[in-house]
């Protein structure tokens, strides 16, 4: 009998035992396949929605197994159940990071878009009336205010055309990643774009109507200063941009030849914008009858003008019957011309520095220091006025009839 209740509870502990093993295999089993699909649904979820429903069943799946944890960690090979956890929420985390850029690229990408149709119409729209404003310039240069007003208008409207290329180019390139060459279709859509754009046609008519502009207009000097330091800005941006151009037509031979033309066409602006440059500034001084030495580098602006200064100053330079008349001719032309429209190009391209404008502005105050109208013939005339204005006085009361 003893022997009897022996077997029977071993028999009952082994199979207790079997059913235990049963059921850790099972959970085993279960976690690894619900692990790899939800892992799954990670990585391909698109949305918002997706990504945010494949977190909460994240969040259920580790409390699930939360029980298990003691088991899983020894089960699992060759993660356990803390590094697989670890690995879904991270995986999470990615995903869901990516589709939020993803979402923030395409709405930028859709503003862009917008940029680029509002641009693409404003460039059109002042390649329309620069045509037509220079075809007026041609008919209008008889009439002195006429052409002053059509003058004014077309450089700033070529200024703005400019300037409206470029953010164009930028618009569209701004939508790709500026370090990875765009392939493929993604090519193929740039290219589409720069084609019903029009941006290579557009730079080189701008080009060409700023070297027209500069060459067919009596233009003032300070016209020709501006006008200098919209070419040297044009091509500056012109050389930052044209690497992707060239890059964006690769596949299309005839395209990429454009833009050596382009580059061809910009130098020939810039030796037309030099020659206009320094014949204008030495025109002014000219005309002013100021003996200021040619200046043909912006290098030579400070000495030149510095040493004239010296040579008033100190009396040897040539002899004007009025120094006075002299100083004034100068200082108008550098505080209505030179300081606010000329200074700020030669900056600009490093022509002139801060400290050397501050030596000629000195200068000029120990000039008019010089020539300067003393006292006593300040005195002098004020006196004779007030003669003056008594003998007429005088006069008038003498020429009243007497009162009977």
């Amino acid at each position: 009998m003893k022997q009897n209740i022996i077997l029977l509870l071993s028999i009952f502990l082994f199979t207790f035992s079997a059913a235990q093993e049963r059921s850790n295999s099972e959970v085993k089993r279960d976690f690894e396949k619900e692990y790899k699909a939800l892992l799954k649904t990670i990585t391909t979820a698109a949305t918002t929605d997706e990504i945010a429903q494949a977190g909460e069943k994240v969040k259920k799946f580790e409390s699930e197994y939360k029980s298990y944890q003691e088991f899983l960690n020894k089960a699992l090979y060759p993660d356990d159940f803390d590094a697989s956890i670890e690995k879904l929420k991270a995986s999470f985390a990615y995903s869901e990071q990516k589709i939020k850029a993803i979402g923030e690229s395409a709405a930028r990408i859709a503003v862009l878009e917008q940029q680029v149709t509002t641009l693409t119409e404003q460039v059109n729209t002042l390649n329309g009336q620069n045509a037509s404003l220079l075809a007026q310039l041609k008919e209008a240069k008889a009439e002195r205010d006429s052409l002053l007003k059509v003058v004014a208008t077309l450089r700033t409207n070529l200024a703005k055309r400019d300037k409206a290329i470029f953010a164009l180019v930028d618009s569209l390139f701004m939508q790709y990643d500026k370090n990875i060459q765009p392939t493929g279709d993604v090519q193929k859509s740039q290219q589409t774009k720069l084609e019903r754009s029009n941006v290579l046609s557009n730079v080189k008519r701008a080009v060409a109507d700023n070297v027209e502009f500069l060459s067919s207009t009596q233009l003032t000097g300070n016209d020709i200063a501006s006008l200098y330091g919209e070419n040297r800005k044009f091509e500056t941006k012109w050389n930052g941009i044209k690497k992707l151009l060239g890059d964006a037509y690769l596949s299309n031979k005839e395209k990429s030849r454009e833009i050596p033309a382009i580059d061809t066409m910009i130098t020939q602006w810039r030796v037309k914008a030099d020659e206009a440059f320094w014949k204008s500034l030495n025109a002014m001084f000219s005309t002013a009858k100021l003996s200021v030495a040619p200046i043909t580098t912006g290098s030579e602006i400070h000495p030149a003008i510095a040493r004239f200064i010296d040579e008033q100053i100190n009396g040897t330079g040539a002899k004007n019957d009025d120094p006075y008349a002299t100083y004034q001719a100068f200082e108008k032309i550098w505080s209505q011309s030179l300081k606010p429209v000329w200074v700020p190009v030669w900056k600009e391209n490093n022509m002139i520095t801060d400290a050397q404008v501050a030596d000629i502005d000195t200068k000029v105050q120990l000039w008019y220091s010089k020539v300067k109208p003393s006292n006593w013939l300040i005195y002098t005339l004020f006196g004779l006025i007030i003669l003056a204005v008594a003998y007429i006085l005088y006069s008038k009361t003498k020429s009243k009839p007497a009162v009977a």
